[in-house]
């Protein structure tokens, strides 16, 4: 490996001291997000159907079904479930959003997740339906 002279790193400092800064202040100046950019996940409750897709596809196994009661059809009574995410273990790689038939996820812009509680990133919002 070839020894580096002292000053070799001096003509570097010099010009690159007269050049703009490559990095914003974050909280200060607003983030430029790209047009297809994954952000958190979220769910339009209403156009969920329980159908399951969402849970069969995700990867990481961010969600489960929760069974919210049953509903009848006909003459049988099925079980009504609903996905809850848990956002902490998410991927962000839009699997579900992608499969969902009935167009009730979506990848947001939001991307400031950081919370000191965990359980902040469980979301639950299909239940309330």
């Amino acid at each position: 490996m070839p020894r580096r002279r002292a000053g070799a790193a001096i003509p570097e400092m010099f010009r690159t001291m007269l050049e703009k800064p490559s990095t914003r202040a974050y909280p200060y100046q607003k983030v430029e997000l790209p047009a297809r950019f994954r952000g958190k996940l979220d769910i339009d409750p209403e156009r969920c159907t329980g159908c399951q897709v969402c849970a069969m596809v995700c990867p990481a196994g961010v969600i489960t079904m929760i069974d919210i009661g049953t509903r009848k059809v006909g003459d049988k009574e099925l079980p009504v479930k609903r996905p809850v995410f848990e956002l902490s273990t998410c991927i962000f790689c839009g699997e579900c959003v992608d499969n969902c038939a009935f167009k009730a996820l979506e990848m947001t812009k939001q991307f400031e997740l950081a919370t000191p509680h965990k359980e902040d990133l469980t979301m639950r919002k299909a239940l309330t339906k």
